[in-house]
């Protein structure tokens, strides 16, 4: 600690105050040291007359110091959080070896793996977790050719789940990851498709391909594994490699829909008709329609309706024609200067189609929503002019919806009257007598006692759909073994270990819970009442002479 003072550079001896551990300057009276801390190491001697270190050692990021020791404490003395940092970092390293990650991505990881640490993101979370998702944020970072799913794979755990992981970390680390480029795993994965010396050749070839999908609006939004497996598909054929989706799949591990679909795109675009000579030497300036503007999309956008500013559905007004229906001959003229409560044609309209009808589940006609009337309520005759100057707009809505229910009841009931002719009463009395009989017959059948036998329920709709056949049943099977994988992985390792310790001659007995005696057990003759218990409990101990054991006889004596 330097003597000489700031103020005004004397090098006179300071005064050093014991009571408050300031160092003042004599000649100025400037306080040059007010602190007790020192950074110095002194020793001290015990009792025994052993020197030892004086003070604790406080180390960056540490919540307080540690006692005893200083820097030259045992390793045991360490605290929480420095144990979970010094497991983090050893995870880290062997994570890094067996992903093939450089030596400084795991240095890299070791200080994202500490920030984490301290905003307590490894509370409720298992390290190894957190360990991945540090070791993959280094290798989004530097643009290396890893995948979560590699992580994932050496961890034994689902890759959603440490991708849900990861994106927490991400968040809270407030990182910003720059975008994955497909390039960055052509050469990884060309190296595994075995191209030999034409691998550089058909990786060049994906490259360009992949940069050719990017220009036709392929690459935004996808993920560059399916990129990547397409392009690579491509290039092999382009060099006389026969690479099939299925061999693909198990390298880029994508679903061999995602590539077959990718490749349906790549086929639409311009480029997709160029050969390979051509598509090699020519480079097209023009830009195709991302692939949400494609004919499957025109006709998508075609069955969409058209909303109006309340929210109801419009039908096109020229694919469906309003047809007055024909007088009856049995109706009566109507009396002359009586003016009609509604327009003629609204009075009977049944409505035809020019498109083809849609049918229900049971057979039934669908009927369409009826245009909206184009006169207004004012032309309509019979209607007084007060009326219409007092109405409302919610009123005429509501009139309007009125005279559409209507129409539309009027549709149905003339569209299953003309699907039922006039057999309609014969077709309902047949399903009567039908469930009748059905009734019947359950009634006097036998039941048997066999809990297998389904004779006197085989006529049961939801039983006849409840046994599932050969294909359902391995599809379901197969589901299940999909979604409790890891389950079955651990019950199988631990077969596995049961089965090898047996042939090791390593055998486990079970240990026999042990019972818990009494409390008053170790005493030779258990306790009859609560007064002999109190009793020899107080005569395991020594005598006191404050304590009147006779007294004590008579606590618990009955009235």
């Amino acid at each position: 600690m330097s003597n000489t003072c700031l103020s005004c550079g004397s090098s006179n001896p300071a005064d050093f105050d014991d009571s408050t551990g300031r160092v003042v300057c004599t000649n100025c009276g400037h306080v040059v040291n007010d602190s007790f801390i020192v950074s110095e190491i002194s020793f001290g001697e015990t009792s025994s007359g052993a020197a030892r270190v004086q003070g604790s050692y406080v180390a960056e990021g540490q919540t307080h110091a540690g006692g005893g020791g200083g820097r030259f404490r045992s390793g045991n003395s360490l605290e929480s959080r420095e144990q979970i940092i010094q497991n983090g970092r050893r995870k880290i390293v062997s994570l890094a070896g067996a992903v093939n990650c450089p030596e400084h991505f795991a240095d890299h990881a070791q200080r994202w793996f500490t920030l984490s640490v301290t905003h307590n993101f490894n509370r409720g979370r298992k390290t190894q977790f957190v360990v991945a998702c540090c070791l993959y944020i280094v290798c989004r970072l530097e643009k290396s050719s890893h995948m979560l799913i590699d992580f994932s794979d050496i961890l034994h755990v689902n890759v959603f789940s440490l991708g849900h992981t990861y994106l927490q970390l991400v968040q809270i680390l407030e990182v910003r990851l720059p975008h994955i480029d497909p390039t960055v795993y052509v050469y990884r994965f060309a190296k595994h498709l075995d191209f030999g010396g034409e691998q550089t050749k058909v990786a060049n070839d994906a490259l360009r391909i992949i940069q050719r999908m990017s220009r036709d609006w392929m690459v935004q939004g996808r993920r560059p594994s399916g990129i990547c497996g397409a392009a690579l598909i491509l290039a092999a054929r382009m060099n006389n490699f026969r690479r099939s989706v299925r061999e693909v799949v198990y390298v880029v591990k994508v679903a061999d829909l995602t590539i077959q679909k990718r490749l349906d795109e790549f086929k639409d675009t311009k480029s997709g008709d160029l050969t390979v000579e051509e598509f090699r030497n020519i480079w097209l300036e023009q830009a195709h329609d991302p692939p949400s503007y494609g004919p499957k999309a025109s006709k998508r956008r075609k069955r969409v309706r058209d909303v109006n500013d309340d929210g109801e559905v419009i039908e096109d007004p020229q694919d469906i024609t309003i047809v007055a229906a024909p007088a009856e001959p049995s109706a009566a003229p109507s009396a002359p200067g009586t003016p009609p409560s509604a327009p003629a044609s609204a009075a009977a309209t049944p409505l035809t189609f020019d498109r083809p009808l849609r049918l229900d589940a049971d057979g039934f006609v669908i009927p369409e929503l009826p245009v909206p009337s184009p006169r207004p309520i004012s032309s309509l005759p019979g209607t007084p002019i007060d009326a219409t100057e007092d109405t409302t707009p919610q009123g005429a809505e509501k009139a309007q919806d009125d005279q559409h229910s209507a129409i539309a009841e009027e549709v149905i009931e003339s569209e299953i009257a003309s699907l039922l002719g006039g057999s309609a009463a014969s077709i309902m009395e047949e399903l009567r007598d039908a469930d009748r009989q059905a009734r019947e017959e359950c009634a006097t059948s036998p039941v048997s006692d066999d809990p297998d036998n389904l004779d006197d329920v085989d006529d049961d709709f939801e039983v006849q759909n409840a046994l599932l056949t050969e294909e359902e049943r391995d599809l379901k099977e197969k589901i299940w073994v999909e979604f409790n994988k890891d389950y079955l992985r651990d019950q199988e390792l631990k077969r596995l270990k049961k089965e090898t310790d047996l042939r090791n001659g390593i055998i486990k007995t079970a240990r026999k819970r042990k019972k818990n005696k009494p409390r008053d057990s170790n005493s030779k003759d258990m306790a009859a009442t609560p007064a002999d218990s109190a009793k020899n409990m107080l005569m395991r101990r020594s005598y006191s002479k404050k304590i009147n054991y006779k007294a004590i006889e008579g606590l618990f004596e009955d009235d």
